[in-house]
């Protein structure tokens, strides 16, 4: 017995019918026939797998519509290869538009399953898509501010870079809604400049509402928006002190700006009206040339643009001129009193007056004023000098001149035989009504003006920033009254 045990066939023999009986066991059921055995595969229902379209030329065209958008799924496989492929994931559906063209087309859905599945049923077996065709137009990017910057700050026009232009793309149905492409910068506190801020780029419709399917190139822009001062454009009015080199004379006067703008808090430039920081010595100019002056900021004033202002300026051998006959302008007679002109009889003066020769030829009797200030005088004979009021750079040549001025009680009664006008004529013959009732011409003696020799200028708050040489009678006739020559009274009455 042992011998057959051990020999080589009679184990296999055993062997074999061990694995018999194994696998009669496992697949018996006692309650069925023995025919019926446990089957090894099983189908499952796959709903709402999501369609991916692919192969579209998304540089051309949008997908406009794709429905339905999911499919259900119908597979067979065995229990382990469904129990890996639970997922909706795991399923790829599929549309193929790489030769879709603009429009509405109906295209067949791909299902590619997990390995070992097999596909029973796909509903929908195709989908309907619409393609629209893609534009892309240019745009000027716009930048909104937000907040209020710092104390007295003022926020500049927004700087974009690189050039603040960009490209919008979108289908053609949804082009003409765009109203805006740009973006919004905060500036609230800021007292500085903001330089450099990176910001994504939106396109809105006129509603305000975002369309997110268009595609802006570049989508994203630096920005920079000034933070500045208040400021405010000014008149450059230029002030001259001294007097030029005996024997020359300005030819020509150029600056390179009539203008400066200030900059600072608001309550302090609306008090200016010109700017007069800059003052120019005459007697330092000799000869031809130019010369730099820089703009100081004036007190509460926080810069000036520009810094410097250039001049240039022609020196030329001065010449004169014979104005003949001048009336005299009297101002600041006391009130109650009365004025007239006894030297010269004829209550004119003649006044040469020294420039360059191209100045003097548009010099008349209109440009120059001769101003006697009675301010202070009382009844009597006065010599009384007179201030001689000329266009800039031009200048009085010659002695200084004066004029004898007679000066009565207006309010009192004249003698018999008396002129009404409070003078005497002089061997019975009628004298020049050139009297001045201060009664009827109250004086402000406010009369002074720019003048002087070779033309240095007063330069008042209220002057003009841009006069130009010659510009006329530089005067101020407010409680003046002119002396016009050789003017008989009529009927005796001033």
């Amino acid at each position: 017995m042992d011998k057959w045990l051990n020999h080589p066939t009679a184990l296999k023999i055993i062997s074999l019918v061990i694995g018999i009986l194994m696998w009669a066991v496992v697949h018996f059921d006692s309650e069925k026939t023995p025919s019926t055995v446990a089957t090894l595969t099983e189908t499952r229902d796959i709903d709402g797998v999501q369609i991916q379209p692919v192969g579209m030329d998304d540089k051309n065209y949008a997908l406009r519509l794709l429905d339905p958008e999911g499919v259900h799924l119908t597979v067979r496989g065995s229990r382990s290869d469904l129990l890996l492929a639970s997922h909706n994931s795991d399923y790829e559906v599929t549309v193929d538009l790489s030769q879709a063209t603009e429009g509405r087309m109906v295209v067949p859905v791909k299902v590619h399953l997990p390995r070992g599945l097999e596909l029973i049923d796909a509903q929908p077996s195709s989908v309907t898509v619409v393609l629209e065709r893609l534009l892309t137009k240019e745009f000027v990017v716009q930048i909104n501010t937000e907040g209020t910057p710092g104390k007295g700050y003022k926020v500049g026009m927004p700087l974009v870079k690189p050039n603040g232009r960009v490209h919008v793309t979108l289908p053609s149905d949804e082009m003409d809604e765009v109203a805006f492409v740009g973006g919004t910068v905060s500036v609230d506190g800021e007292e500085e400049t903001v330089n450099d801020k990176k910001m994504k780029l939106v396109a809105l419709d006129k509603n305000g509402n975002e369309l997110t399917d268009a595609v802006i190139n570049p989508s994203v822009v630096e920005v920079e928006v000034p933070i500045t001062k208040p400021f405010k454009k000014l008149p450059l009015q230029v002030n001259f002190t001294g007097s030029l080199p005996e024997g020359v004379a300005v030819s020509t006067f150029k600056q390179s700006v009539d203008a400066v703008t200030i900059y600072g808090p608001q309550e302090v430039i609306d008090k200016y009206e010109f700017y007069d920081a800059l003052t120019i010595d005459l007697s330092q100019l000799k000869q031809s040339g130019t010369m730099e002056l820089d703009v100081k900021p004036g007190k509460d004033v926080a810069s000036v643009d520009p810094a410097t202002v250039t001049f240039e300026y022609t020196i030329v051998p001065a010449q004169t001129k014979l104005i003949p006959k001048l009336p005299v302008t009297i101002i600041g007679l006391s009130d109650g009193l009365k004025a007239k002109v006894t030297l010269p009889e004829t209550a004119t003066v003649d006044a040469t007056i020294s420039g360059a020769p191209n100045m003097l030829a548009q010099i008349g009797a209109k440009d120059v004023q001769l101003v006697a200030d009675l301010s202070g005088l009382g009844p009597g004979g006065h010599v009384v000098p007179l201030d001689m009021h000329v266009p800039r750079f031009i200048g009085q040549a010659g002695s200084p001149l004066s004029v004898t001025v007679t000066i009565t009680d207006g309010t009192a009664a004249p003698p018999a035989g008396a002129q009404t006008d409070g003078s005497t004529p002089a061997s019975g013959q009628p004298v020049a009504d050139s009297s001045t009732d201060a009664n009827a011409n109250p004086s402000t003696g406010t009369g002074n003006a720019s003048g002087g020799a070779n033309g240095a200028s007063d330069t008042g708050k209220d002057a003009p920033a841009d006069t130009q040489p010659p510009s006329g009678n530089a005067g101020s006739r407010n409680g003046t009254q002119e002396i016009p020559p050789d003017e008989n009274p009529a009927n005796g009455n001033p």
